[in-house]
C-alpha cells in the first residue's frame, strides 16, 4: 500500500524516501496571505485528505458545500478546512473585492490597459439602474439590438429569409474564431434538444479553422441558394474570420455575379464597427451589434450570440440570459461565506497559490456539455494567463493554471489513467445535471434505459471524485494479499462537484456566469486585468508579418528576411515544397 503521510512530522516523498515540509509557492507579504501561508504549513501540508474527512467528521460536507440557483458547490473534497474558507474570505476583504465586485456592474473602468468598463454583466440585466457608458443608455442600446435579433430569428423561422433566388434558407454556418465560435457553438450543441420547430428544418454549422479545409469540406455539401452565413468578428479585421468569409463570398459568387446580392440576401454582420461591416458588403439590416465594452470570450450575451437565438428561439435565448442574470445578482449580493462564485474561486486560489497545482482538469459527464472543457479554458486563460499587475510590475505569485478536460465517460478512458496513477500535481471540477428532463418521444420502457444510463453516470461522477480522493483507500483489500505497485493510486487529489438540477438554457446560463465571476474575483486577488488579450493581439501582428514573407517568396522577392534561422529555415522549405 502507499507510504501514509504523519502530520507532525511533515510529509512522506515517495521520491527520496523522506519527510519533509514541501516547497511553499511565492506569496505576497500581506496579513491575509502571510495567515493563509501559516495555515497551510501548520494544518493543511502533512494532512492527506482522508485525515481531513475523519477530522471533519460528518458536518464536514454541510460545512463545505452550498446550494444556490439551482445548483451545488461541493468543496468537501478539496484538500482544505473550513478554517481555510474563512481566511480566504479575508484575503478577498483584504484585496477589496466587494468594491471591485460593484465597480464592474456599475461600468467602472476594469479593463486599465484599454481604459474600458467590461459590461457583459449588463447584456442581460433587466432591473435599474443601468451602467452608462460614453454618455449612453446602455439599457437602450441592448433592447434596441435583442429587438434587432428577435426580427432576424423570426424571420428565418417563418422561412421568409429568402436566399438570391427565392428559396428559403436551410443552412446557418457561423463563421468566427474565439469567443465568437467557441461560446456560441458551445451554448448551441448544449442545448440542441432545446431547439425550436422552425417552417423548414435548419441545420447550423460552425468555422472557425484558418486552414481553409474545414470550410472548404463543409461547402462541398451546400447550395449557395439556401446558405445564410453569420460572420462573427468583434473587429471585423480578424485574419482568420476575414478569411474564411472571402472563400465563402468567393463560393457563393459561382451562382451570384452580384455581390449586393449576396449581402443583402446571404450574410449577417455581428461586430462592434457596423462602417467595417457596411463597407464589406452587409447592409444595415443585416447587422447586430457588439459594443467595444464586452469582451469576445464574454460576447455570446451579445449579438454574437445570434446563432444560439436561431436554434433554440428568442424565448429560449432569453432564458439564457435570465439565467446569467439570476447567478449575477447572487453574486453582487451574497456575502462571500455563501457566494457560490466566490467561494469557487478561492477554492481555485487555494490549490494554485498554496498548494501550488498548475494543472485544472474540466470534467462534464453530460455528453451535452462536451464543448464546456474548451469554453473555459478559452475563458480563464485568456482572461487570466498574465503575468503583469494592473500597474505594470511583475506578478508576485502563479495566475491561471493550465485547463483541460473532456466529457467524463471520454475521459475515463483516455486521461484519468494519468490522473490517478501519474505525477502531475492537478484539481479537477466535476460538472454533472442530476435530471434528464423526460421525452415524449420514447417509450416508458426506453424511458427506463434512459434512466437507468443516467445513474450510471451520475455513479461514475462521484465514484471518480473519490477515487481521486482517496485512493486505492477506497478498496478492500483481502489483507492475505499483496498488491503489486503498479495496482496501487495514491490519492489525495482535490475536486470540485457541480451538480445542476438539470440543463435548461436557464441553468446553463447560470453555469457560464459562475465561471465568469470566478475568473474576475481570481483576477481581483491577483491584481491583474481579465479583459486584454495582449498576447493573442502579438501572435495576430506577427502572423501578418510571416503571410507577407510567404507570398513575397511566392512572388519571386527576398529571402532576405529578418527572421531567426529556424523560421528562415520553415519559410525555405514552404517556398521550396510550394514550388514542385
Amino acid at each position: 500500500m502507499s507510504q501514509p503521510f504523519t502530520a507532525g512530522k511533515g510529509c512522506f516523498s515517495s521520491q527520496t524516501g523522506k519527510y519533509a515540509l514541501p516547497n511553499m509557492p511565492t506569496t505576497p507579504n500581506t496579513p491575509a496571505w502571510q495567515a493563509l501561508s501559516q495555515h497551510f504549513q501548520q494544518d493543511i501540508a502533512c494532512q492527506p485528505l482522508k485525515q481531513l474527512f475523519a477530522a471533519g467528521g460528518e458536518a464536514r460536507f454541510d460545512d463545505l458545500s452550498w446550494q444556490a440557483q439551482g445548483m451545488l458547490l461541493d468543496l468537501s473534497k478539496q484538500r482544505l478546512q473550513t478554517k481555510t474558507m474563512t481566511l480566504l474570505q479575508d484575503l478577498a476583504e483584504e484585496c477589496q473585492l466587494k468594491q471591485a465586485v460593484e465597480n464592474l456592474f456599475n461600468g467602472g473602468i476594469v479593463n486599465h490597459s484599454e481604459l474600458r468598463p467590461a459590461l457583459h454583466t449588463a447584456l442581460r440585466q433587466t432591473t435599474k439602474p443601468f451602467p452608462i457608458v460614453d454618455g449612453q443608455d446602455t439599457q437602450q442600446l441592448i433592447a434596441e439590438n435583442l429587438a434587432n435579433m428577435q426580427g432576424i430569428v423570426e424571420k428565418v423561422h417563418a422561412g421568409q429569409w429568402l436566399g438570391y433566388s427565392g428559396q428559403p434558407i436551410n443552412t446557418i454556418v457561423n463563421i468566427g474564431v474565439g469567443g465568437s465560435d467557441v461560446g456560441p457553438n458551445m451554448v448551441c450543441y448544449a442545448l440542441d434538444e432545446f431547439a425550436v420547430e422552425t417552417k423548414y428544418p435548419l441545420q447550423f454549422l460552425f468555422v472557425s479553422s484558418m486552414d481553409g479545409s474545414q470550410l472548404a469540406e463543409m461547402l462541398h455539401n451546400l447550395d449557395q441558394a439556401t446558405t445564410l452565413f453569420i460572420l462573427a468578428s468583434k473587429t471585423f479585421t480578424t485574419l482568420d474570420t476575414m478569411a474564411n468569409a472571402e472563400t465563402a463570398r468567393a463560393w457563393l459568387r459561382k451562382k451570384i455575379p452580384n455581390d449586393t446580392a449576396i449581402g443583402k440576401h446571404h450574410f449577417i454582420g455581428s461586430s462592434a464597427y457596423p462602417e467595417r461591416m457596411g463597407a464589406w458588403g452587409i447592409p444595415a439590416q443585416n447587422q447586430v451589434a457588439l459594443w467595444d465594452w464586452v469582451g469576445g470570450r464574454y460576447s455570446l450575451w451579445s449579438g454574437i450570440g445570434l446563432p444560439i437565438a436561431l436554434k433554440i428561439g428568442m424565448a429560449g435565448f432569453k432564458q439564457l440570459l435570465a439565467g446569467a442574470e439570476g447567478m449575477d445578482q447572487h453574486f453582487r449580493h451574497t456575502d462571500f461565506g455563501h457566494n457560490l462564485p466566490v467561494l469557487l474561486a478561492l477554492a481555485g486560489i487555494w490549490n494554485i497559490n498554496l498548494l501550488g497545482l498548475k494543472a485544472h482538469t474540466i470534467l462534464p459527464y453530460d455528453g451535452r456539455l462536451k464543448l464546456l472543457p474548451n469554453y473555459l479554458s478559452q475563458l480563464e486563460m485568456e482572461s487570466n494567463g498574465k503575468s503583469v499587475t494592473s500597474t505594470g510590475q511583475k506578478v508576485a505569485m502563479n495566475t491561471s493554471p493550465v485547463i483541460w478536460g473532456d466529457v467524463g465517460a471520454n475521459a475515463q478512458h483516455a486521461f484519468f489513467q494519468l490522473l490517478h496513477q501519474g505525477t502531475p500535481a492537478f484539481y479537477a471540477d466535476f460538472i454533472v445535471p442530476v435530471k434528464r428532463a423526460p421525452s415524449n418521444e420514447y417509450t416508458k420502457a426506453t424511458q427506463a434505459l434512459l434512466q437507468h444510463q443516467q445513474d450510471l453516470n451520475l455513479a461514475n461522477c462521484v465514484a471518480q471524485s473519490r477515487v481521486l480522493m482517496l485512493g486505492d483507500n477506497v478498496l478492500r483489500w483481502d489483507d492475505t494479499q499483496e498488491q503489486s505497485a503498479d495496482r496501487l493510486y495514491a490519492g489525495n487529489h482535490g475536486s470540485t462537484t457541480i451538480m445542476m438540477d438539470e440543463l435548461t438554457p436557464f441553468s446553463l446560463g447560470g453555469l457560464i456566469a459562475l465561471y465568469e465571476h470566478k475568473v474576475y474575483v481570481q483576477a481581483v486577488i491577483w491584481d491583474i486585468n481579465p479583459f486584454d488579450q495582449w498576447g493573442v493581439e502579438l501572435g495576430k501582428q506577427i502572423a501578418k508579418t510571416t503571410l507577407n514573407a510567404i507570398q513575397r517568396r511566392q512572388q519571386g522577392g527576398t529571402k532576405n528576411d529578418d527572421f531567426d534561422v529556424s523560421t528562415q529555415g520553415l519559410l525555405n522549405y514552404i517556398q521550396e515544397k510550394g514550388e514542385k
